[in-house]
């Protein structure tokens, strides 16, 4: 996901068509379809999401600025 917002694609379906899919083969032999890869991403954004709650920081009373270079 990473690398699709860097790749100057316009939508990830290209992305993953006609790059990942005819150019990264070798490096990924068992691709899965574009159709599987979206129920899979889809999985793992729940995943990350609870991860990243799970992970969040308890917010407190005090906050600090810092404007020193």
């Amino acid at each position: 996901m990473i690398a699709f917002h860097k790749s100057g694609y316009r939508d990830f379906k290209t992305y993953y068509i006609h790059f990942i899919c005819r150019s990264l083969t070798n490096k990924f032999p068992e691709l899965v379809s574009y159709t599987r890869m979206l129920k899979l991403m889809l999985g793992v954004l729940v995943l990350l999401y609870f991860y990243l709650t799970h992970r969040q920081a308890r917010p407190t009373e005090m906050a600090f600025v810092d404007s020193s270079k």
